[in-house]
């Protein structure tokens, strides 16, 4: 009995779960950075409102 294609198709649908994963996570760090970065404008520039 040799179960080997069943063990590849399995392999390749894990390494394309893996990949999408991956991508998903590089994605919620970048709009994280995004996000980040403009809340971080947004309270300098609240900050020099406050001081005039």
């Amino acid at each position: 009995m040799n179960l080997s294609p069943a063990f590849g198709i399995i392999g390749i649908l894990y390494a394309f779960f893996v990949i999408a994963v991956a991508v998903l996570a590089v994605y919620a760090l970048v709009l994280s950075i995004i996000f980040l970065r403009l809340r971080i404008a947004e309270l300098k520039r609240a900050a020099q409102a406050g001081d005039s």
